[in-house]
Order: structure tokens, then sequence, then C-alpha cells
């Protein structure tokens, strides 16, 4: 067996600096390892299974440095690495979300120089459930610059250029997520004994070659959906990795269709308002927008929001993009030539895969050029060019089933030490799985302190952000939310940041990812460095009285510990009425909006002569107005205490 180093420790990395470092690989059996960095050496005698693992004394920060390896049989390794602050970035679509899926809402960003020392490794998805693995499939190192910004996570990105301006060191970010994930694929058999449910999910996926086998016939039939309309194949389900792909047009599909029935429709809005309520097929949307002279000198952004599900856009009769899923915004660079003075054309042909279709209000239409926009809200034209009688089959994303992931993207990691962990993930956990959210949570950490051999591996959480599109109004928000911040109650060194005011009510993937990268980083100041820099306001306890109930908040740590103060005071974000104050009762009037005000540290409730069994506040998808926080800004958890008294942790 040749000497050979995982991925992980190819040129590039980027080392934890003070602690121990493990450095792995495999060789022949039986022969002798040295390696040799920052004037330490170890050897290693490779293990019958051909493994080795050698170890250093903690590392100074800088690099890069020379890691020299060789073997007794006479091979020769030699890696660039660099040694500094290493975080592990790791949950659903929030997570891996990446950069050039907000381009147009931070394009200053692709103007900085080059910062070689700002490193991502992304770790591309894949699944096993068989065992873990000892090295990735496909992986690497980069830095950051501006070819390669566009896939960094947005979230770790921002939230590493923090780290880098405070502390001058490289950063190493493992990209190790996947959107749409639950919990339970993070996790191994083992741990998952606990959530029997999970396991029982992973039953119908297990021998050789079934989980292939059933993830490639849910394919084919979306497929051949597709292929009624006159696509070769579904666009999302054939992509390596799905963010932000092209979605290749077929020739036909540029021609205005003939004989079309052209009606007005108002965008954006849902289809169902022109009684399109069981529409799935295609149709074309189109609408002119008249610009003035000089356009055509001048490179331009068209920005139409989000639309069910998948679409081709041309202006101007030039192709000038297509996105296959509704998440993705469709954001298209136009190149200076294809805008013109006087008359141009915008048209789009939109696959929809089910009824609800619609282009996503409230979101931006607009066209950007030489500085000035151009609003393409209001009236369009559409025409029906094909009609379905079936929704559109789902594809059986095996990669989301109970410990795949952990095998194949987590597990590789493991011998490889970082400063702390970064969670971002709950969204796939808001159905019936809700409730168990904090114990999966604490015992997903558990599990991956143990296997990284660090007991106090700090974990920063985020709890979900506001958002009521597609998401249902029936407690999993809420209670996912309660289940990050309990832990962050329970156990020790997890922090959980607050980002009620970081959402988008129309869109599962908040663009926002500065905003919570910065919560995320003052959150790793206090817990990672033991730099104090805030406290968060949380609720404490609640006394009743005549008419009115007081709920008593103080400060907390991010890790939810209670802190002695008393110069607390509280406010709404918006400056408006508190909301989102509820009262709740377990009989036929299950709950009721309360009238509430601040008072210093205090929320006063005025309650009915019929005492609830509950008071809770945030609970509910999406609070629209009068988010409560301190005087800096910082947001009230969402909470919900049982009457008479009861602390939240």
């Amino acid at each position: 067996m040749a000497l050979t180093l995982p991925k992980l420790l190819n040129d590039g990395c980027v080392l934890q600096s003070g602690q121990t470092i493990h450095i792995w690989g495999w060789s022949d059996a039986g022969d002798t390892v040295m390696a040799t960095l920052q004037e330490q050496s170890a050897t290693a005698i490779v293990q019958p299974d051909g493994s080795w693992i050698v170890d250093f004394g903690p590392l100074d920060a800088g690099g890069p440095f020379a890691m020299k390896i060789r073997s007794s049989s006479g091979e020769r390794l030699e890696r660039d690495c660099y040694v500094g602050e290493v975080f592990l970035c790791s949950g659903q679509s929030n997570m891996e979300l990446p950069m050039k899926w907000v381009h147009a809402d931070y394009p200053q960003e692709w103007e900085h120089a080059a910062d070689p020392l700002l490193r991502q490794y992304k770790v591309i998805p894949e699944c096993d459930f068989t065992g873990p693995h000892t090295d990735h499939g496909r992986a690497a190192w980069y830095g950051c610059d501006a070819e390669t910004l566009g896939d960094f996570s947005a979230l770790a990105y921002f939230f590493g250029k923090r780290i880098r301006e405070r502390f001058d060191v490289p950063v190493g970010l493992l990209n190790v997520s996947l959107g749409g994930s639950p919990i339970e694929s993070w996790m191994d058999a083992a741990a998952l004994e606990a959530f029997p449910e999970a396991l029982a999910e992973l039953g119908p996926y297990l021998g050789e070659g079934v989980a292939e086998r059933r993830s490639a016939d849910s394919i084919v039939a979306r497929d051949h959906w597709y292929q009624a309309l006159g696509y070769p194949v579904v666009g999302d389900a054939h992509h390596e990795w799905v963010p932000m792909n092209d979605w290749p047009c077929p020739k036909d599909k540029a021609e205005e269709p003939a004989g079309a029935v052209w009606r007005d429709i108002t965008l954006p809005g849902w289809f169902a308002e022109r009684g399109l309520d069981d529409f799935r097929g295609e149709m074309e949307l189109k609408r002119t927008v008249e610009l003035p002279v000089g356009v055509d000198a001048h490179d331009a952004l068209l920005r139409l929001g989000t639309m069910n599900d998948a679409d081709h856009t041309w202006v101007n009769g030039m192709l000038v993009g297509g996105r296959s899923n509704l998440y993705e915004p469709r954001d298209y660079s136009l190149d200076a030539g294809i805008l013109h003075e006087g008359i141009n054309e915008i048209r789009v042909r939109l696959v929809v895969e089910r009824p609800g279709g619609r282009v996503t209000p409230d979101k931006p239409m607009i066209l950007i050029v030489g500085g000035i926009t151009y609003d393409l809200s209001g009236e369009w034209r559409y025409a029906v060019t094909a009609k379905v009688q079936e929704d559109c089959p789902f594809e059986d994303f095996v990669r989301w089933k109970p410990t795949g992931l952990y095998n194949a993207m987590l597990a590789p990691c493991f011998p490889y030490a970082v400063r702390a962990a970064l969670w971002y993930q709950g969204e796939s956990n808001t159905g019936e799985s809700a409730s168990r959210y904090a114990d999966m949570l604490e015992a997903m950490i558990g599990l991956w302190r143990s296997e990284w051999k660090q007991d106090r591996l700090p974990f920063l959480v985020v709890q979900l952000p506001n958002c009521s599109i597609d998401c249902a109004e029936d407690d999993g928000w809420p209670l996912v939310r309660e289940g990050q911040w309990e832990v962050a109650c329970r156990i020790p060194d997890v922090a959980t940041v607050v980002t009620l005011d970081a959402g988008e009510w129309n869109d599962l993937h908040p663009h926002d990812k500065r905003l919570i990268a910065t919560r995320l980083y003052e959150a790793a100041l206090d817990l990672v460095y033991g730099e104090r820099c805030r406290s968060v306001p949380r609720a404490d306890t609640v006394e009743c009285g005549e008419g009115w109930l007081t709920v008593h908040t103080t400060w907390a740590t991010y890790a939810g510990r209670p802190l002695q103060a008393t110069d607390l005071s509280l406010t709404t974000l918006d400056g408006a009425d508190p909301e989102g104050i509820v009262l709740f009762w377990n009989d036929a009037e299950k709950q009721r909006r309360a009238q509430a005000v601040i008072d210093g540290a205090d929320i006063k409730v005025r309650i009915p002569a019929r005492r609830p069994r509950e008071v809770r506040y945030a609970w509910c998808n999406d609070l629209e107005s009068g988010l409560i926080c301190d005087d800096d800004g910082t947001l009230l958890p969402p909470f919900r205490i049982v009457l008479p008294d009861s602390p939240i942790c």
C-alpha cells in the first residue's frame, strides 16, 4: 500500500493551534512512519490494517509550513499546511447555502483582495449505511478569492471572516453539510437506539444496492414526468452538488409557443389567483420593459425572486439562466449588449410540478442596469403550454436517511482537531419529531464530543429564524427552537443564538447570513474564547396578581447561564408594542393573544378571569412585529412558562 494521507491533510489544510494534533494515514503494515512539522517529530508503526497515526504537541499559528512524512520503505510525502483556528460547519441547507446564492446581496465581497488564509474544506455530499468511512470520497481545500468565494458556505464565510479579523491567524472552515438533512442523518446507529422510530425509517434502505436502487428508481420516475413536457431529464436530481447549478435548456424551448392563449397575471403572486389552483405542467410568462439609450453599454442584473419549480429565462431572445428547484433565487447576470434602447422582452418558461405554484410574493422583481433599478412587478402575461394530470413524483432522498451522512461525511473528520462546531439545522425536524429535537440534539452533541475525544468541544447553535411560507403552523418550528435553546441550558459549552429577526417569511433560506454569522461570532467570543462581549435577555420566572401576570427576565450568557445584573431594560426591536404573547389553556379554548406591556425588565400580561395554563412568547413560525429585545437589540428567546411560576431552564 502506498504511503497515503487523507484528503483533510492535503496541501492547504489548516491545523488547529494550541491543541494536540493528529496526523494519520495509510501505508504497508509493519512500516515505520515518521512525520515532522514545526521542528517536532513523531513516529508510528503501521498497524495490520494499514493505518497509522502520530501526535504533535500544540503548534504555533501561521504558515504555510512544510509537513514532511516518510516511511521506512523509502516513500516520502510533503504537504504545505497552515496553523490557526478550525471550525466544523455542519447542518442542512442554511449552512450549505453558498455565497453564489447570495451574490446579488453581497456583490462587494467579490471586490475584496484574495485571502489565502481564509480557507474552506468542502466535502461533496455522499452517504453510506454500512459503517463509518476513513476518508472522504471527494473533498478539497481552497483559499478565498474571487474564483472560489462562490462555493464558500455563506454563513461560514462571514463567521470565518470575523475570526480572521479578530485574531489575524489562518482560519479553516470544514464545510460538512447537506441541504434537507435531518439531525438523525448526522448520528450513528448506536446513538439512535434511543430513538427507535429513526432506525425504523432506515430499515427499508438496508441491504446491498437497495438504497441506490430506490434513489435511482425515484429519479427515473421524475425524469419520465419531465420527459412528457419535452425535457430530457429533471434538473436537480442529476446534480452532484445541487446549490446553484445551471439547468441545461432544450433548444426547442427557446421558441415562443405557437398558438398560445395569452392572459394577464399579476406578479409576484400565487397562480391560484388566476384560477390555476390545480395546475401542474408548463407555462410561459413574459413582459416588456422600456429602457433608455445607452443601456447596451452596461452589464445588468435581473432579479425575479423565487418560483415553483424549474425555469429557463430569456432576455431579448438570449438565454440568461435557469434554475431547477423552487428555492434558488432567480438572479441572472446580463452581459453588456443583451439589453438595448427601447422595448426589451423578458420570457420565462416555467415547469410547475404540483398545485400551489407561484412567483413568490414579496420577493423583488427588478432589473438593475447602469445604476438604475426598474420595477418588473405588476402586470405580466402568461400562457399555459402544457398540462399534466399527475403531480411530479418526489425524489427519494436516500442521502437524508439516518446514519448515512454521519458515516460518509462526518466520520472521516474525527481525528482532525477543531476549535468548535457550528450547527445550523432543524428545519427538516419540524414535523413529527419536533418534540424530540432537544433530546436528539443533546445525543448528537454527546456523540460528536466522544468521537472527537473533546468532552468540552464547544457547540454554537443557530436557533431557527422566522419563516412561514410552506411551513405548517403546527408548533413544529417553536418546538425545535425550544429544543435548541433548552440544550444550551442543559449541557455545558453549548451556545444558542436567537435569530427571530434574521429570517424571511417567504423564504426557507434567508439571505442575511452576515447577521447570523455576527451573532455566532459574538457567541464564540464568549463561549470559546472567554471574552464576554454581550449578554442575552431571557425569561426567568412568572408571578400572578390581580388581572395580570408578570414575566421577570434576567441576563444570561449565550449558553443560557443566568447572570447577576440589575440594569436590564427591555424594549422592542421595531418600537411597536410587544407582540407574540399568547395565553394557553388545555381545553377547548386553546389559546388567545394577550395584551402585554414592558415595564423595565418585566413583561406584564393582562389575563382573563379564567386562569390560563401557560404563557408563551413567539410561539409561532413567524412573528411579524413587536419582537422583544434589550436596549442593544439582543433578542429575547421564545419561551413558554407553566403558571404560576416555572423557570425556562
